[in-house]
């Protein structure tokens, strides 16, 4: 008879380019070892999700947050050590040398593990977004607490 494995929900908070790496690398260990898996992205975080061309819609409040908030799923800061841009470059230049994949690529990797890749619904609203802003890895837009069930009986892990 087969265990049945904990699930794991990583809540994506923020944006920062390390915290969708890590996220990822979680991801892939636990989808790998067995466990359910819920990558769950919101307010910041959310940006690892938008597409390039995506453009906010709805209140003026919401599209001026759209406006001023333009990063997306090719364009991440670093929380720490951005230096103008240099920062996540010199990161990509590194990691690449060593064969680790881009947030982009450990989301479909996740993906192909089992793991459910999961967008807020709240802060798409927020946002002035939908759900064709977001790019196709996305398996489903949620609320908080569906996040937090699919966490019952096991992890819960925020990244922000």
């Amino acid at each position: 008879m087969e265990v049945a494995r904990p699930p794991l929900v990583l809540l994506v908070l923020s944006g920062d380019l390390e915290k969708g790496l890590a996220a990822c690398n979680l991801a892939l260990a636990a989808a790998s070892s067995g466990r359910p898996v819920w990558l769950f992205f919101s307010f910041w975080g959310l940006n690892f999700l938008k597409r390039p061309e995506a453009r906010p819609s709805g209140p003026l409040l919401a599209r001026l947050l759209g406006r001023v908030n333009r990063d997306h799923s090719g364009r991440q800061r670093m929380g720490r050590f951005n230096l103008a841009g240099f920062g996540p470059w010199a990161l990509g230049r590194i990691l690449g040398r060593r064969g680790v994949s881009s947030v982009e690529e450990g989301l479909r990797a996740a993906r192909g593990l089992g793991a459910r890749v999961v967008a807020c619904s709240t802060t798409l609203e927020l946002m002035g977004l939908d759900r064709t802003a977001l790019i196709p890895e996305v398996d489903e837009v949620a609320g908080a607490a569906a996040a937090l069930n699919a966490g019952l009986g096991g992890q819960i892990i925020t990244l922000g």
